[in-house]
C-alpha cells in the first residue's frame, strides 16, 4: 500500500514539472518573438598612426574620417607624432583643438625650444650679451659633454603636460576615452618599449624623442629615444593588442631614393643612415598587413619635419588620400551601420576635482638644492593648484639655465590636499658649464678688432646656490674676470668680483682739435683697468633689475707710439685709483639687444667717488623698438659723463667716453669722436628680408639716422650728423652686419663685424 501511494506521489510530481517546463518554453518562445537576432560580432578596430614630424597633421583627417562614420576605435597605436595626435585624441581632445594647438606652435620656440631672451632671468641675459655663441658645454667624467640633442623637448613635454591636464597622474591607458599604446625605444638595448600605463605626457614624449633632435627621456629608471627607431609604422603592436581591422596612417617615409642627398659630409650621412632604418621597419610592418586591414597614404613627402605652419594643407592632403580607401570605409560602415549610437565616454575628470598644494617635493636633483626648486615654485604653495601657473613656474625653472627637462606630477595626501612632485634632470655637463666668446670688426682706415675667450661657471658650489665664474679674453680687448655670485632669495642676491681688462684704442686728430674730418690717427694706446666691486642686486620678476654697490678701480694708459709735441703731457700714463659708490636701475624688454623689433630698454646709474681720485660718473642708454609686419624702427638715445679730476688744469681724464662705429655715429671710424662727456642720438629702420629659418636668425636691411658728439669739459660741444646703409644678420654666434656711412664734414666709413660686439 505504501508503495502505491509512493509510486502517485512520484508521478503527480514529474507531472507537474513537466508542465512546468513547458509553460517556460512557451514563455521563451513568445519573448524571442521580441528579441533581436543574434548578429556576426563586429570587428574590432585598431588605428595605426606613424611617426613622421609635421607630416603627422595628415592622421586627424582620418580620425575625423572614422568620428563622422561611427566606426568605434577600439584602440589607437603610435609612434612620434602618431603617439602625439593619437594619445591626444585618445584622452578627450578634439580633432579641431589639436589642430588649432598643435598646428599654432612656433616650430623654433616649442618644437626647438629656441628661447626668446625675454624668457631669461636678467643675469642670463647679460651673460648672453658676452657670450652670443648660444653652443654651452661642459666637463663630464674627465671628457668634453654637450647637451642631449639639437632641443631638449621641455617646451613640448610641458605643452603636453598642460594638454594632458585632466589626465590623472598614473593612468591605464586602457581607461581614457578610447585606450592607447605609445610605442619607443629602450636606450640600452634598442627594445621596443609599448606604454600602456604611467603618465601620459610623458609617454607620448619618450615616443617622439628623434635621435640629436629631442633629448632622450627617462621613464621609471629607464632611457627613451624615438620609437620610430623600431616601429614608425608599428602594426606589430596592433596586431599583438588583438586588431581584427587594422586602419593605418602611412606617412611615407622619408626622401625618395632618387632625391637622396649625395654623401657630402658626416651630419648628412649619419641623418641618411636613421632614415634607411626607419625605412627598414616600415616595410617590415607594412608586409604584416593582412587583407581586411586599410592602408591611407597621404602625399606629404615633401612637407618638412618642422612645418607646423602648414597643418591646414597637411590635413587636406590626408582627407584626399581617404578617397583611395572609400570602397574598405564603406564595408567598415555597413558592419557598424545599425549599432546604436554609444554615448560619449566621459573624459577623466582629474582637473575637476579640488586641489591644494600643501607640499612640494624634487626628485631627479644632483648640485642643484631641493630647496631652490621649492623656492622657485614657493607661488604656489597653500594655494588651489592652478596648472596655468604650473606651467610658468616650471618655464622659468627650466630657463634657469640648470636642467634640461623638468615636468611634475600631484599625490593626493587626503581630500583636496596634494603634494606637488617636481621632477628634474640636470644638464648632462653640470655643474661644470662653459661658453667660448668670438669677435672681428674692421673698417675703412680704421681700427680692425679681433677677440676670442672663453667663459667657465660653476653654480652649487654650496648648497645655498653660490656660484663662482671665470671669464678669459685675449685680442685687441683682453680681459681676466672672476666672480662670484649668492642668492638670497628669490629675488635678492649679492655679486662679488675683481676684473683686469686691457684695450688697444685709437687716438684721433679729431679728439683733440676738434675738427670735423679729423679722421688721422696720432697714436695708439693702451688702456688697463682693474676692478674690484660688490653688489646687492634686487629683480623685480625678471623685468627689471635694481644694484647698489661699491666699486674700486686703478686706471693706466700707456702709448705704443710717441705723442706729437705739446701733447704728451695732457695724456696721464701714471696709474689712477678711485673708489666710488655705485647705484644701477636696469629694465630689458628687447627681444634682441643688437636688432629688436619690439620691446624697450633703460639702462641708468650714478657713481660718486668716495676715496682716491675724485671721480663722478653717469650713464643713461634708452632704446624703444616697434614692428609691423617686416618694418621695424629703433630709437635710441646715450648720454654719459665720466671724469676724474686731476691736479693739472689741462690733463685729460684717463676715463674716455667713445664714438664711432656702427649705430654709434657709423661715418665715424671707433674712437675718432672721443672726450669724458657724450650725447647720441640714433634711429634705426630695418626690413626684414628672412625670418631666418628654425633658428631664427634673421637677416635686415636698413639705414640709421643719427646725432651726437663727445667732447672734453672745456671744449664745446659740437652736434655732427651720420647716415648709414646696412645689411645685417642676427645669429646665435652674435652680430654679422656689413654697413657704409657718409656723415657731415664729409666723413665717411665701411665696417664690417662678426660675433661679439667691440664697445669702448
Amino acid at each position: 500500500m505504501h508503495f502505491h501511494q509512493s509510486i502517485t506521489l512520484v508521478r503527480a510530481l514529474l507531472t507537474q514539472v513537466i508542465a512546468a517546463l513547458a509553460l517556460g518554453l512557451m514563455a521563451c518562445s513568445a519573448m524571442g518573438q521580441d528579441a533581436p537576432i543574434p548578429q556576426t560580432p563586429r570587428p574590432s578596430v585598431v588605428v595605426v598612426l606613424a611617426g613622421g614630424g609635421a607630416k603627422g597633421f595628415a592622421h586627424l583627417a582620418l580620425l575625423r574620417q572614422l568620428e563622422q562614420d561611427r566606426i568605434p576605435v577600439a584602440r589607437i597605436v603610435g609612434t612620434s607624432m602618431g603617439a602625439v595626435v593619437g594619445g591626444l585624441y585618445a584622452s578627450g581632445i578634439s580633432i579641431d583643438e589639436i589642430e588649432r594647438v598643435i598646428g599654432g606652435l612656433d616650430p623654433s620656440k616649442v618644437a626647438l625650444d629656441q628661447l626668446n631672451r625675454l624668457e631669461l632671468p636678467s643675469r642670463t641675459r647679460a651673460y648672453q650679451q658676452k657670450y652670443p655663441v648660444e653652443l654651452e658645454f661642459g666637463i663630464k667624467d674627465g671628457g668634453v659633454s654637450f647637451a642631449r640633442g639639437v632641443s631638449d623637448g621641455q617646451r613640448f613635454l610641458s605643452l603636453l603636460q598642460g594638454l594632458t591636464v585632466h589626465v590623472p597622474p598614473d593612468v591605464d591607458f586602457n581607461d581614457l576615452k578610447i585606450p592607447f599604446r605609445a610605442v619607443a625605444t629602450r636606450y640600452r638595448d634598442g627594445e621596443m618599449k609599448v606604454f600602456a600605463q604611467g603618465a601620459l605626457h610623458l609617454a607620448i614624449r619618450a615616443s617622439m624623442a628623434a635621435p640629436a633632435v629631442f633629448a632622450p627621456v627617462e621613464v621609471d629608471g629607464e632611457t627613451y629615444v624615438d620609437g620610430g627607431l623600431v616601429a614608425n609604422l608599428p602594426i606589430e603592436v596592433a596586431l599583438r593588442e588583438g586588431a581584427d581591422v587594422i586602419v593605418a596612417s602611412f606617412l611615407g617615409g622619408g626622401v625618395d631614393e632618387d632625391k637622396t642627398a649625395p654623401a657630402s659630409h658626416a651630419l648628412v650621412v649619419a641623418n641618411r643612415m636613421l632614415d634607411i632604418l626607419i625605412r627598414q621597419n616600415e616595410k617590415r610592418n607594412l608586409a604584416l598587413l593582412r587583407p581586411q586591414d586599410v592602408l591611407v597614404q597621404p602625399l606629404v613627402k615633401d612637407i618638412g619635419f618642422a612645418d607646423f605652419n602648414r597643418a591646414s594643407e597637411i590635413v587636406a592632403r590626408g582627407q584626399q588620400a581617404l578617397a583611395a580607401v572609400q570602397p574598405q570605409l564603406q564595408a567598415l560602415r555597413a558592419a557598424w551601420a545599425d549599432q546604436p549610437v554609444a554615448q560619449a565616454a566621459t573624459r577623466l575628470s582629474f582637473d575637476q576635482r579640488e586641489k591644494r598644494i600643501v607640499a612640494i617635493q624634487a626628485q631627479g636633483h644632483k648640485d642643484v638644492s631641493e630647496r631652490y626648486i621649492q623656492t622657485m615654485l614657493s607661488p604656489m604653495l597653500d594655494k588651489e593648484f592652478s596648472p596655468v601657473q604650473a606651467e610658468r613656474l616650471m618655464d622659468e625653472l627650466y630657463t634657469s639655465g640648470y636642467f634640461d627637462l623638468v615636468s611634475y606630477s600631484l599625490t593626493q595626501q587626503h581630500g583636496d590636499r596634494y603634494t606637488l612632485t617636481v621632477k628634474v634632470r640636470e644638464k648632462p655637463y653640470s655643474p661644470h658649464f662653459f661658453k667660448t666668446t668670438m669677435g672681428f670688426s674692421t673698417e675703412v682706415d680704421g681700427v680692425t678688432q679681433f677677440t676670442a675667450g672663453i667663459g667657465y661657471r660653476r653654480p652649487w658650489v654650496t648648497p645655498s646656490g653660490l656660484e663662482f665664474s671665470v671669464d678669459a679674453r685675449m685680442g685687441s680687448q683682453s680681459e681676466l674676470g672672476l666672480g662670484l655670485h649668492q642668492p638670497l632669495s628669490r629675488d635678492w642676491r649679492l655679486e662679488a668680483g675683481a676684473s683686469w681688462q686691457r684695450s688697444d684704442l685709437p687716438l684721433y686728430r679729431s679728439a683733440i682739435y676738434r675738427e670735423e674730418a679729423g679722421s688721422q690717427k696720432l697714436a695708439n694706446f693702451s688702456q688697463t683697468i682693474r676692478t674690484l666691486e660688490a653688489q646687492l642686486v634686487y629683480d623685480l620678476d625678471r623685468h627689471a633689475a635694481i644694484k647698489l654697490g661699491r666699486v674700486s678701480s686703478g686706471i693706466r694708459r700707456s702709448f705704443d707710439t710717441a705723442m706729437p709735441v705739446g701733447l704728451s703731457d695732457r695724456y696721464v700714463t701714471d696709474l689712477v685709483k678711485y673708489s666710488a659708490f655705485k647705484v644701477q636701475f636696469q629694465v630689458d624688454q628687447l627681444d634682441s639687444l643688437s636688432f629688436p623689433t619690439r620691446g624697450y630698454f633703460w639702462d641708468s646709474s650714478v657713481e660718486r667717488g668716495v676715496s682716491g681720485a675724485v671721480y663722478s660718473g653717469g650713464r643713461l642708454t634708452a632704446k624703444w623698438a616697434h614692428s609691423e609686419g617686416p618694418h621695424s624702427v629703433n630709437l635710441g638715445l646715450q648720454l654719459a659723463r665720466d671724469r676724474v679730476r686731476l691736479d693739472c688744469d689741462n690733463c685729460r681724464s684717463p676715463t674716455q667716453l667713445m664714438l664711432g662705429g656702427f649705430q654709434n655715429m657709423g661715418a665715424y671710424r671707433m674712437g675718432q669722436l672721443a672726450g669724458d662727456q657724450l650725447a647720441h642720438l640714433q634711429t634705426t629702420y630695418m626690413y626684414r628680408l628672412t625670418d631666418g629659418g628654425l633658428f631664427n636668425q634673421k637677416t635686415y636691411v636698413g639705414t640709421v639716422l643719427e646725432a651726437g658728439d663727445a667732447w672734453y669739459k672745456g671744449d664745446a660741444m659740437r652736434w655732427r650728423y651720420s647716415g648709414t646703409l646696412f645689411v645685417a644678420v642676427d645669429s646665435k654666434i652674435g652680430d654679422i652686419y656689413l654697413g657704409a656711412a657718409k656723415g657731415s664734414g664729409g666723413t665717411y666709413n665701411l665696417f664690417l663685424q662678426l660675433g661679439r660686439r667691440f664697445s669702448f
